[in-house]
């Protein structure tokens, strides 16, 4: 489960599920998604499971455009 502000930094990496919305302490009700996988596109063999080539290539992307995303794709 990942927030609505989660979901927007990782749309384009995460097939993504909407949720709806949850009651969450001392927040109220926020967006929830499910990520479900990898996007197809961007895995080895499409499958979802393992990242592929382009998933690294617009990580960096990402990366170096100083985007949100801050850490490691590759551990």
């Amino acid at each position: 489960n990942i927030s609505a502000a989660t979901y927007e930094i990782v749309k384009d990496f995460f097939a993504c599920e909407y949720r709806g919305k949850v009651t969450a302490k001392s927040k109220g009700e926020i967006e929830m998604y499910f990520v479900n996988s990898i996007r197809p596109e961007l895995s080895e063999g499409l499958t979802g499971e393992t990242p592929g080539d382009r998933f690294y290539e617009l990580y960096n992307r990402v990366a170096e455009s100083g985007s949100a995303v801050r850490t490691s794709a590759r551990g």
